[in-house]
């Protein structure tokens, strides 16, 4: 018999601890202290009317209104719709969840002692049980949680994974997964993370991707941990560059088969460690991590004699590849046709921006995958920079506001001195002061 125990500050988050010795002094440390409250007996063991709620896939013991306890159901329908899709595996058999609100009135009687104990040491366990049918070994769980829809969803994941497969994965990735449960929004792939969580991730020094995935690991470490597990499997689901393998992993881990993170990830780690790493630094909520994924297959070339250089920038993306690679201390003209539309405002602009700078031309140079300064760009102009690189643009917004943004610019370089001026449709020149860098590299991944 397998143990989960989901505990977290104020029953709000998810942390599994595997073992039963620790999950008993935890309970028995429990119990003493809740001798010494001093609260009667009387009160701890009163019974309240109890509800089956069943629905397709779920079977729900629970103190709760018939309302909430519908909605309940129904909440955990459709988490298992989306991981059971994903997974490709449909659920067997029926998962069982009690799930109460109120603990001193929760009758014992057909409970298991362990699971009640869970959820006031926890705020929610999954006990995992595998019996014989046959020749065959069938799993059978059942889910012990707080009234928390967070935390229920948290738990049906570990269900379904151990019922389904008979398997949860590494500890990274199933409690990763499960904790993208947790903060689960239907058909909403932004960050919905708690502000704890992302002002630890956003401002703490990040944790390297080995020890993220390291081996080894312990459930019900800290919090701290949890969030960088949420973090990595949320990245890795939501970023096209590296979700068909993350998928792929996954089902390796659930079915048995020799696979690693390390060995799926071996022939873009440089890649996927810039990605990881600048998500991390711009994380908060609202942040999409497909609008911002970068390309890596757009090849880059300089610019020689009358050659001319045009690229397309959308709106409501992340640093997008202008196939121009800079070269230091040469001064390039640009300029930039087109509207683009800022969520929030009512009208398009054009790349100069409003009078916020949000929807402006702005630019960055790569190099050894490293980025530079952000260059103040706009319609038209020239620039001249003191670092070569590989230059990247994109439609000045806040990080977590681009699902909102629409239309695209299309932009012209070339090197001054070689071609006439560069015109808009009037015929205008290029009217802007020209940019010169001495830092175009800073450093930042």
């Amino acid at each position: 018999m397998d143990w989960l125990c989901t505990r977290e500050p104020g029953l709000r988050r998810g942390v599994v601890v595997i073992g039963i010795l620790a999950f008993i002094m935890a309970c028995h440390a429990y119990e003493m202290h809740a001798q010494s409250s001093g609260k009667s007996e009387k009160a701890k063991t009163k019974a309240r009317e109890i509800r089956d709620v069943r629905s397709r896939h779920f079977l729900i013991h629970t103190d709760l209104s018939s309302h909430e306890a519908d909605e309940v159901a129904e909440r955990l329908e459709a988490v298992l719709g989306h991981i059971s899709k994903y997974w490709g595996q449909p659920l067997r058999g029926v998962i069982e969840c009690n799930v109460i609100s109120d603990l001193g009135e929760f009758p014992a009687a057909g409970t298991a002692p362990e699971g009640v104990r869970g959820v006031k040491t926890c705020g929610g366990v999954t006990l995992m049980y595998f019996r014989r049918e046959g020749r065959r070994q069938v799993g059978k769980s059942v889910v012990y949680s707080a009234a928390r829809l967070e935390v229920v969803q948290h738990e049906a994941v570990h269900a379904y994974c151990h019922q389904t497969f008979g398997r949860l994965g590494p500890i990274w990735y199933s409690e990763g997964m499960a904790e993208m449960a947790h903060y689960w929004e239907e058909g909403d792939s932004a960050v919905h993370a708690d502000l704890r969580e992302i002002d630890f991730l956003h401002t703490s020094p990040p944790n390297s991707l080995a020890t993220v995935v390291s081996l080894g690991q312990v459930t019900g470490d800290c919090w701290q941990n949890y969030a960088s597990r949420w973090a990595l499997c949320h990245f890795l689901f939501s970023n096209p560059n590296y979700s068909q393998q993350f998928r792929q992993l996954g089902r390796g881990f659930l079915t048995g088969r020799d696979v690693s993170f390390e060995q799926t990830y071996a022939a873009t780690t440089r890649e996927l460690s810039f990605e990881y790493l600048f998500f991390l630094e711009h994380i908060s909520r609202g942040y999409r991590v497909d609008l911002c994924a970068w390309n890596w297959r757009k090849q880059f070339t300089g610019l020689q004699g009358r050659r001319t250089q045009q690229v397309t920038v959308a709106a409501g993306r992340g640093w997008q590849p202008s196939g121009l690679s800079v070269r230091a201390a040469t001064k390039y003209e640009y300029l930039a046709s087109g509207a683009w539309q800022i969520a929030g405002d009512p009208e398009a602009i054009d790349a100069d921006g409003d009078h916020q700078h949000r929807g402006r031309l702005v630019g960055v140079l790569m190099k050894d995958h490293r980025l530079g300064a952000e260059i103040e760009l706009g319609t038209k102009g020239s620039f001249r920079l003191e670092t070569d690189g590989d230059l990247y643009l994109r439609c000045r917004n806040s990080w977590n506001e681009l699902a909102g943004d629409h239309g695209h610019v299309t932009v012209r370089f070339q090197l001054q001195g070689h071609n006439p001026p560069l015109c808009d449709a009037a015929g205008r020149g290029h009217t802007s002061p020209g940019v010169t860098c001495s830092s175009a590299c800073s450093g930042r991944q």
